[in-house]
């Protein structure tokens, strides 16, 4: 019985997110590092400065922690992330 229980809680999520998928709409955090942010901090390390220099300069503009700074941790995993995606473009798709 609770098999089937959590099977009907499963679909009934599952439906609501294909319909909010639907409508446009997404759940999740807004991201911390945004398109601007991944241009300028490239661009300013390959002027020579750290990441830990740069950090204190950039600003999330929306979310819980708007007006702070993203972690030094946040600007390395999405580094990563990009550099991944620009290496392997086949794979984003």
């Amino acid at each position: 019985m609770a098999e089937t229980e959590r099977e009907n809680i499963r679909e009934s999520t599952l439906e609501g997110l294909d319909t909010a998928a639907r409508k446009g709409k997404h759940g999740g955090r807004p991201p911390v590092i945004t398109d601007d942010m991944l241009h300028t901090v490239p661009r300013r390390r390959a002027g020579g400065e750290s990441v830990e220099q740069i950090q204190p300069d950039l600003i999330i503009p929306t979310g819980k922690r708007k007006g702070q700074g993203p972690s030094v941790a946040s600007i390395y995993r999405a580094l990563a992330e990009h550099s991944k995606r620009e290496t392997y473009p086949e794979a984003v798709e």
